[in-house]
């Protein structure tokens, strides 16, 4: 069930602190209003810009494994130039998510990747 938002609340702050907001609001790609409401309750802000590069290589090993069983099943054997591969592929991808978890890790409330 969509939440319709009617309720409205005035806040007043020095130009410095409303620069402040919308600076810190774009950084972590959320419009004021959502971000002083997530600041509200207290959530944790985490701007991950190396998300989209972890997913693309992920689909590609997807697929990749796809392939590998397709030709698994019907020749029943797999080149080693396949192996090879997948193994490269899930290389990066693991760099990828170290990265990530480290970096995750270390932060206090806003992470940057």
């Amino acid at each position: 069930m969509p939440r319709t938002k009617t309720a409205q609340v005035l806040l007043r702050f020095t130009p410095s602190e409303k620069e402040n907001l919308l600076r810190r609001a774009a950084e972590a790609r959320m419009s004021m209003s959502k971000y002083i409401l997530a600041l509200s309750e207290q959530k944790k802000i985490y701007v991950i810009d190396g998300l989209p590069e972890l997913i693309v290589q992920i689909i590609k090993i997807g697929t990749n494994v796809n392939q590998v069983a397709f030709v698994a099943n019907m020749y029943k054997s797999v080149s080693s130039e396949q192996i090879t591969m997948l193994r490269n592929d899930l290389n990066e991808v693991e760099q990828l998510l170290k990265k990530l978890i480290i970096t995750v890790a270390k932060s206090k409330d806003r992470v940057k990747v």
